[in-house]
């Protein structure tokens, strides 16, 4: 693995998904804890700054007043924000977890409305900008904006590799199904944390 053109893209590590005050944690709880997934994203984290590789952020839109006005049609996701206020922009839930927060020099890009870290973002061409040609995709939520960010990052011509267990959904169903039957019909390398820590000590 190329650490020159390979980056690291952390998919909403926010608060609301993965602190215990968080909004969503009731929901996401099991998964991430049955996957150890927090620590295992971290240790991930961790070997690619080691590396000198690429790390960035793709997060999903934050809550703000009327931040979805004129918008026709709202996704049902789109619709719980609006009523729920999750991921308020500057609250702690719209923060990302301590142990997964970006450090300077790490790539931004501008936030994700609904599903993919690409669509309607910079992400893209931030990363060109850096000549990344390979990704690795961890983060929030397994079956929904993983997916979508795998999916458009094939369709703009990258290898994807996807990490099983640095993941985590709203059900151990929801993970189980997606990491078994989806993951391996889009990335070119489904993987778990011991066989990516491996590569990139190699």
């Amino acid at each position: 693995m190329d650490a020159e053109t390979t980056a690291l893209v952390l998919v909403d590590p926010y608060n609301d998904f993965l602190a215990r005050t968080g909004q969503a944690w009731m929901m996401t709880r099991d998964v991430v804890l049955s996957n150890g997934m927090i620590g295992k994203a971290q240790s991930i984290l961790e070997a690619a700054r080691r590396r000198g590789m690429t790390v960035a952020y793709a997060p999903h839109h934050r809550w703000r007043p009327n931040g979805l006005k004129g918008r026709k049609y709202l996704h049902p996701t789109q619709f719980m924000q609006d009523k729920s206020h999750i991921f308020a922009e500057g609250k702690f839930g719209g923060r990302f977890i301590a142990e997964l927060a970006p450090a300077d020099g790490d790539v931004m890009s501008s936030e994700h409305l609904c599903s993919s870290g690409f669509e309607g973002t910079d992400l893209h061409t931030q990363l060109q900008g850096r000549g990344i040609t390979h990704l690795v995709i961890i983060g929030m939520i397994t079956n929904s904006c993983i997916e979508a960010t795998a999916r458009s990052a094939v369709d703009l011509g990258y290898h994807v590799t996807l990490v099983t267990d640095a993941v985590a959904a709203f059900s151990p169903n929801e993970h189980d199904l997606a990491i078994r039957e989806t993951y391996p019909r889009i990335g070119h390398v489904v993987t778990d944390t011991s066989g990516l820590l491996e590569t990139l000590r190699s």
